[in-house]
């Protein structure tokens, strides 16, 4: 039983067309559902979680990548498969799980690919892509092993699912996170960074006075954050053309 959640960023009418031929496809498919349209004012994810409690067996996120993130975090440990289709401007999360946008990700629905994933997970808070420090002196301890203390303030990024770069890979079905410090380093022609990558299962983020880092689009307010990888929590459905695990 397939539950499809609709942004509300789809209400504009310049949607509609897109909208109509995902709709028709899904019905020629066999794979037509029931539809759930979000509003502002309500809680997306108290939405989406009332479904998953209603025995469907996949909720489709169709809209932006906040759409996926919100669906993400309505799953729990449920086992409840994710799929999306993206519709709108702001979704390079669809170009790294090789899904096409519009009624073209109805076949990629449609064919099930089902990848067992990691998330990350930022004091209870879970992710997908990545989680950002900037301009901060935070000391991190990793795995209990050992521990990392910038001399200067500096950007962490943890990455979990993310573009391929000349900087570090992240691989969501290798069961770590990857930490990525950037510290600025001047000279008088250009400026520069060292660049530090650590693979990582746990770590602890301690900042004197506290910080916010910014999990997925939404911020998080502490002076410690406990960090971990959740090796293959979420089923989500993805295409051949995916960016990882090829």
């Amino acid at each position: 039983m397939y539950s499809y959640i609709y942004d509300e960023s789809l209400e504009d009418r310049r949607h509609e067309r897109e909208i109509a031929l995902v709709e028709t496809r899904l019905t020629d498919l066999g794979i037509t559902g029931k539809i759930v349209r979000l509003a502002l004012f309500r809680d997306a994810v108290r939405v989406m979680r009332e479904e998953v409690r209603s025995g469907i067996t996949t909720i489709v996120a169709v809209g932006n990548d906040e759409t996926l993130y919100r669906a993400i975090e309505a799953v729990g440990d449920s086992k409840v498969v994710v799929a999306f289709i993206p519709i709108g401007s702001t979704t390079p999360m669809a170009d790294l799980l090789g899904i096409p946008q519009g009624m073209a990700a109805c076949d990629i629905l449609s064919a099930r690919l089902v990848a067992d994933m990691d998330l990350g997970e930022v004091n209870g808070r879970r992710f997908l892509h990545a989680a950002k420090l900037d301009g901060t002196q935070a000391t991190v301890l990793c795995d209990g092993l050992f521990t990392a203390i910038p001399l200067k303030k500096c950007t962490m990024e943890i990455r979990n699912l993310y573009h391929p770069d000349a900087v570090a890979s992240a691989d969501p079905t290798d069961g770590k996170l990857t930490l990525v410090i950037r510290v600025p380093r001047f000279s008088l022609l250009k400026k520069r960074e060292d660049v530090s990558i650590i693979p990582f299962k746990k770590a602890r983020f301690f900042l004197q006075g506290g910080g916010t880092m910014v999990v997925d689009g939404e911020e998080v307010t502490a002076e410690e954050f406990d960090v971990r990888a959740i090796p293959g929590r979420l089923r989500l459905v993805t295409g051949k053309e995916r960016k990882f695990g090829v």
